[in-house]
């Protein structure tokens, strides 16, 4: 399946090409994260399909969109 995934701010980099990531059918949050390389303590906020979602083990499905945001500092 593919999904659409937007990376924000420091994993911006990480994005795949077109903004596309193909998975196995129903992939976990976790899944999409692994395999997009971004490590679990360099999320803040995860959303799926503009909901915020708590659950990274939640089965992702076709066409879903998925947005991460990392955590924010200051300086």
């Amino acid at each position: 399946m593919k999904i659409s995934v937007k990376l924000m701010a420091s994993l911006r980099d990480r994005t795949p090409e077109g903004g596309v990531l193909e998975l196995p059918d129903e992939a976990t949050v976790n899944q999409a994260l692994e395999a997009l390389e971004v490590p679990g303590d360099h999320v803040h906020l995860v959303m799926v399909n503009n909901q915020m979602e708590k659950d990274r083990d939640r089965a992702l499905a076709a066409d879903d969109e998925l947005i991460v945001l990392p955590p924010v500092g200051a300086g």
